[in-house]
């Protein structure tokens, strides 16, 4: 790590978020110095977003920590004969089952092919931009048939729910 650099232990932890802090708050509101002109800050997702599936199983499309904005498609399929609709839950958060993650909202995808189980193909597509909103999208690849759901940064955790979700999330694995 680090190209065989010696980390400086000797700073005070305070004093570094304090400073980057001071200069993202430079860089936003458009101050131009030497000292941020070469800097490029970079948002990321506080928790990994995703899906229920079978058995309360949360599928991540979005890790944690993804550089925004991001866009990831991945295939689900039905887990019942004949079925011809599905329910979508979006979730925020670490565990592996949905029970102690952020329900973000849900929505209901009709008119899918109506065939045994597994063979519907239906794509779930999740857009987060760089203002925070989550666009999520589920397509069926053989009827055409869609719904989505937007998610916006209104009603979502506060800094110190994302930390406790993290901490409980490592204790559980």
């Amino acid at each position: 790590f680090f190209n065989g650099k010696e980390l400086n232990k000797s700073i005070n932890p305070d004093e570094a978020v304090a400073y980057g802090a001071t200069v993202q708050g430079a860089i936003l509101s458009g101050v131009r110095s030497s000292t941020t002109q070469d800097l490029l800050l970079v948002d990321v997702t506080p928790l990994s977003l995703g899906i229920e599936t079978t058995g309360r199983i949360m599928s991540t499309l979005i890790k944690r920590n993804t550089p925004v904005p991001v866009r990831k498609t991945k295939q689900y399929t039905t887990e019942e004969d004949y079925q011809d609709a599905v329910d979508v839950c979006v979730y925020e958060g670490e565990r592996g089952s949905t029970e102690g993650n952020n329900l973000l909202g849900k929505f209901t995808i009709s008119g899918i092919e109506r065939a045994k189980r597994g063979v519907p193909k239906i794509d779930v597509t999740f857009d987060l931009d760089s203002n925070g909103m989550l666009h999520v999208t589920a397509l069926d690849t053989t009827t055409g048939a869609v719904a989505d759901i937007k998610i916006t940064n209104t009603g979502r955790l506060s800094n110190e729910d994302v930390e406790r979700m993290i901490r409980d999330a490592q204790v559980m694995r």
